[in-house]
């Protein structure tokens, strides 16, 4: 019996030269990620050497700090910032912002502990917390920045609040993270730090995040 040979099948020159367009594109597309990988690689070192270059200047700024902290300037600093919290209590602000009120109150009284023992390089350390504090309320534009850098502020001295309805307790500070539980109508809960318009609080069993829009001072919270 005859073998069969197959024969192949012949190539267009059309499909020959589809294929070496088809691999001429590829070799582009690799090409222009290759691009785009390097120049991200770039953005980013240059991103790391300006944040290198931040702390220094954070390094340099606490340096001078403690170096030019005296009495006198020591003083002058707890009296402004004493002067501009006066200010805020006559003002109607936000139940957030009472929160960082309340928070710029604490480091006042915390610098006035160490002014008294002449550490005034620490005192000045939490009157420079304090003013941050009451940039954010005051300053509309710097509020907005901080809260779109999403920039995490630890409270120096926890809050107690209590929630004004029923709310979510999330795992992230973001509405459609997981949720770990739901806090009932008047709860009491202590907030130890807040991201934009979130606090990070604590329960009797759970840490999570709620909207600071939903919670309140405790009545008897003495500021």
């Amino acid at each position: 019996m005859p073998i069969q040979i197959i024969e192949p099948i012949p190539v267009t020159v059309a499909q020959d030269e589809n294929l070496k367009n088809e691999i001429a594109r590829l070799e582009k597309v690799i090409a222009e990620k290759d691009e785009l990988i390097k120049s991200q690689k770039i953005q980013q070192q240059s991103q790391a050497q300006a944040l290198r270059e931040v702390n220094k200047e954070a390094t340099r700024t606490q340096v001078k700090l403690h170096r030019l902290a005296t009495k006198p300037s020591t003083a002058s600093a707890i009296a402004e910032i004493e002067v501009a919290l006066e200010h805020l209590k006559q003002v109607k602000i936000s139940a957030a912002d009472q929160i960082l009120q309340i928070q710029a109150q604490h480091l006042v009284e915390t610098a006035s502990v160490f002014y008294e023992k002449d550490q005034y390089a620490q005192a000045m350390n939490h009157i420079a917390q304090a003013k941050h504090l009451i940039g954010l309320i005051t300053d509309s534009n710097h509020k907005k920045t901080s809260i779109e850098n999403n920039s995490l502020l630890e409270f120096h001295t926890p809050i107690k609040l209590r929630t004004k309805a029923n709310v979510n307790l999330r795992k992230e500070p973001n509405t459609r993270a997981p949720i770990l539980a739901t806090l009932k109508k008047d709860a009491t809960l202590t907030a130890n730090a807040s991201l934009g318009s979130w606090l990070r609080v604590q329960t009797e069993s759970n840490q999570g995040w709620v909207l600071s829009t939903t919670l309140e001072i405790e009545k008897n919270h003495n500021p």
